[in-house]
């Protein structure tokens, strides 16, 4: 069951990071750029949805948390 989030709700810093770092797979290129993002969670993982900033296509980035410990 896909359940929206609100992206905005995130720190802008953190909402330009996830935007700016994305891969298109029709450009076949990373770090073009993410318009119109959506976030949601699916199956236990969370999910960013938008346009590539320079053909339009869709795109689809998986968050993952970062561990400190690590």
């Amino acid at each position: 069951m896909r359940v929206q989030r609100d992206f905005f709700a995130r720190p802008m810093w953190e909402q330009e990071t996830i935007c700016e770092n994305s891969w298109c797979p029709a450009c076949a290129e990373a770090d073009i750029g993410m318009l119109d993002p959506a976030e949601f969670e699916e199956g236990g993982r969370v999910f960013v949805e938008g346009r590539c900033a320079r053909c339009g296509g869709s795109i689809r980035t998986e968050l993952t948390e970062s561990r400190a410990s690590e």
